[in-house]
């Protein structure tokens, strides 16, 4: 028997409308159906089980309600589709500027149709997706490029005041990077860039943000971390560059230098309070040591002063 592969969840509270589709569905074995009557019954069973599709009853449900299944925070978030009793252009209007990806009418469906239509819609998101995503990210590194950053790490600030949780924001450099080019070629710098890149990937983890930023500078935003946890954090990335600098053939020594404040709630400093101390915090810890030739470590605890406040 052949597996499931495609999972459909009909959200309406007319048990006509649910029936029909799930009868239409499931005559097809690669598809899995769940139901729910609300939006928020919707929204329970989309943070248990992976679902690929939503279909949603828009005799039941309006503009503002459909939105909120057009936004679930996932890596890769259902493609919602609208259902219409009878085609409607001002409701298929509404349906797509929610974030639907097409708006469905019952009585034109039949099983093929209605398979073709998901799964043409669910790819269709994807590659939008992929477009979308490819204009945040940075090319040579694959992290967050600024836009990105700014548009996911305002939404993480946000997130942490309206629920009482801490972050800090840690801003890294390459030291001597101008150097690196001009001894070394820019080859070699875009390899000091990618080896910092990695040496992030490795400290942070995979619920926080890292982002370059542009040419030697790096952000991240490390969710849940007071200045205990972000200790912890600066011995992370000093050991990453630490197992770096063993394994590396490269020419030069890679230095980096760091700084970072604190977002504590009932604090409510703006993600630019969180950056400019970040970034004033880095260039004291540079003005307070001398760069030796070989590997020196990042985010000594020397380093690990400012902390915004309101």
């Amino acid at each position: 028997m052949t597996s499931p592969s495609l999972g459909v969840l009909i959200v309406s509270g007319d048990s006509l409308v649910t029936t029909s589709l799930e009868q239409l569905l499931t005559q097809s074995r690669t598809v899995r159906v769940l139901r729910a009557g609300t939006v928020a019954h919707a929204g329970a069973a989309l943070s248990e089980q992976w679902i690929d599709a939503v279909i949603v009853d828009l005799a039941m449900i309006d503009g503002t309600e459909l939105s909120e299944l057009t936004r679930v925070e996932q890596s890769e978030p259902p493609t919602v589709f609208g259902l219409l009793r009878h085609d409607c252009a001002l409701r298929t209007t509404e349906a797509l500027q929610a974030g639907a990806q097409e708006c469905l009418v019952i009585s034109d469906l039949t099983t093929d149709r209605l398979l073709r239509s998901l799964r043409q819609g669910i790819e269709r998101q994807r590659v939008h997706q992929r477009l979308a995503d490819l204009a945040l990210r940075d090319e040579l590194t694959g992290l967050y490029n600024r836009r990105g950053f700014y548009a996911i790490g305002e939404h993480l600030r946000r997130e942490c005041l309206r629920h009482g949780r801490s972050l800090s924001v840690v801003q890294v450099d390459v030291d001597g990077l101008k150097s690196i080019n001009d001894a070394f070629g820019h080859a070699a710098g875009d390899q000091a860039i990618a080896a910092t890149a990695s040496i992030l990937g490795c400290t942070f983890r995979e619920s926080d943000l890292v982002a370059r930023l542009g040419g030697d500078e790096f952000v991240a935003i490390a969710l849940d971390a007071d200045r205990a946890s972000t200790l912890r954090v600066a011995a992370r990335l000093d050991e990453a560059l630490a197992q770096h600098t063993l394994r590396s053939k490269a020419p030069y020594a890679l230095s980096l230098s760091s700084g970072f404040s604190v977002l504590a709630p009932p604090d409510r400093p703006t993600l630019n309070d969180l950056i400019e101390s970040a970034d004033h915090a880095l260039y004291a810890s540079k003005r307070r040591r001398v760069l030796a030739p070989t590997w020196t470590g990042c985010l000594a605890a020397a380093d690990l002063r400012p902390t915004v406040a309101a």
